[in-house]
């Protein structure tokens, strides 16, 4: 493995760091995307908006989607709008589209290069 010398380390590693305050919020952003279950409720917005009552599925109660909803929603990486006694959710916007498309795609990739 080769080492950073100072001054490639001067001129690459250092110019467009992130503050700790930007890494903190990855990281939660991360974290509210680390459940299955919310994954799979990202994913599906992605396919568009959809009404809270849409997203139950058998397997859940509406309180338990709910709670993920509203971890998502605290990470904005969903929105939601209200028409009167419903609630609709979408992505934020494009970047969380291309967040899970990307994650998606780098799980599933073949990594018959790990280690290179």
């Amino acid at each position: 493995m080769q080492s950073c010398n100072e001054e490639h380390h001067q001129h690459n590693c250092s110019d467009l760091e992130p503050s700790i305050q930007q890494l903190e919020r990855t990281a939660a952003l991360f974290k509210a995307m680390g459940d299955p279950a919310r994954l799979t409720l990202l994913y599906r917005l992605g396919k568009g908006e959809v009404c809270v009552g849409e997203l139950v599925t058998d397997n859940d109660k509406l309180s338990t989607v709910s709670a993920r909803l509203q971890t998502l929603l605290n990470a904005n990486l969903i929105i939601r709008r209200r028409d009167a006694r419903h609630l609709y959710y979408r992505l934020a916007d494009q970047h969380v589209v291309e967040l899970i498309e990307n994650a998606l795609e780098h799980a599933n990739e073949n990594n018959s290069t790990k280690g290179e």
